[in-house]
């Protein structure tokens, strides 16, 4: 009798170390589960991320807009789907004007693979982008080819519909929301790169906090997002790929794409994204046909200066 009282109070004390441990386990997690009408912003899977690591692998289907580029033989950035034929990256990462020197990978978490595979037919770099300050750091692609949006590994992430007067108002979206990046990034400063896709949460940083204003130079155009402290950042590799906020209507809303910063998840620095509310005209007029890239103009200049000389 005594060895089986030992035996069920040891049973009982492992049951209740399980369930603790259970228990901060599911507290350090955000399940995010998805409207299951909606058009864009949701995947096959529901997103599962931690809160207290610096980054972790992406499970399979749950960021279905998020793509590898391939430049050239192997330069790597990120980019998102926001319908079957465009994806959005950042403008530094359009180091060639060429089309097809750029790959894109979708529907997978590793990192030269994909269910389906485009190159670029069109490039479209937004005309204010600054190199040396990163301002309007934003690109478009126009796919060769749409891809299949049947395909359960691929979807398409919803673009931010916020008025003048909101985003002239304050920050959009407000200061210590938490948002998500993800990308192929290294895994640390001077680190290696990883074959799957890693997430990461982060808050978003008031422009004039003393992390942000380091690095920032017009607040309309970029946001600050990080961990107070440091530790969780994106980095080398990452650049183009989304930083996202799950909305209230159950949806993901692509509100950054990862553009630069000092070192990587260093304390005392937030890393900078493009604010992609801010654009969301120039997205809609290049995507309806109605903006023109400087390549198209260049080489219409150019036909009709031949057309004279002739």
């Amino acid at each position: 009798m005594e060895v089986f009282q030992i035996r069920l109070i040891s049973n009982v004390r492992l049951l209740l170390i399980l369930i603790l441990l259970s228990n901060i386990r599911s507290s350090h997690q955000a399940v995010y589960s998805c409207s299951s009408n909606a058009l864009c912003g949701c995947s096959t899977n529901s997103a599962t991320v931690t809160r207290i690591v610096g980054g972790e692998n992406a499970a399979p289907a749950t960021w279905g807009w998020a793509v590898s580029l391939r430049i050239g033989t192997g330069s790597l950035c990120g980019g998102s789907i926001i319908s079957s034929s465009w994806v959005i990256t950042a403008a530094h990462c359009i180091i060639s004007q060429t089309p097809s020197q750029y790959t894109i990978y979708a529907g997978s978490t590793s990192r030269w693979a994909g269910t389906q595979t485009r190159t670029a037919s069109n490039i479209f770099v937004h005309p204010g982008y600054s190199s040396t300050t990163y301002v309007n750091d934003i690109a478009m692609l126009k796919l060769s080819s749409p891809l299949s949006m049947d395909d359960p590994y691929v979807s398409s992430i919803c673009i931010p519909s916020v008025n003048q007067s909101t985003l002239s108002a304050g920050e959009w979206p407000s200061v210590g929301t938490n948002v998500v990046a993800v990308g192929w990034g290294k895994l640390s400063e001077g680190g290696s790169l990883p074959t799957t896709l890693q997430q990461v949460t982060v808050q978003t940083v008031a422009y004039q906090a003393s992390t942000c204003v380091r690095t920032m130079v017009n607040w309309t155009v970029q946001l600050c997002a990080g961990v107070s402290g440091g530790g969780k950042d994106t980095c080398q590799g990452d650049s183009g790929g989304p930083l996202m906020m799950f909305s209230s209507s159950n949806q993901w809303v692509l509100i950054g794409v990862t553009s630069s910063g000092i070192g990587c998840a260093r304390a005392g620095y937030s890393g900078m994204y493009t604010r992609v509310a801010a654009f969301q005209g120039w997205i809609n007029s290049t995507m309806n046909g109605t903006y023109t890239s400087k390549a198209s103009i260049y080489l219409c200049l150019l036909v009709v200066g031949l057309w004279f000389f002739f």
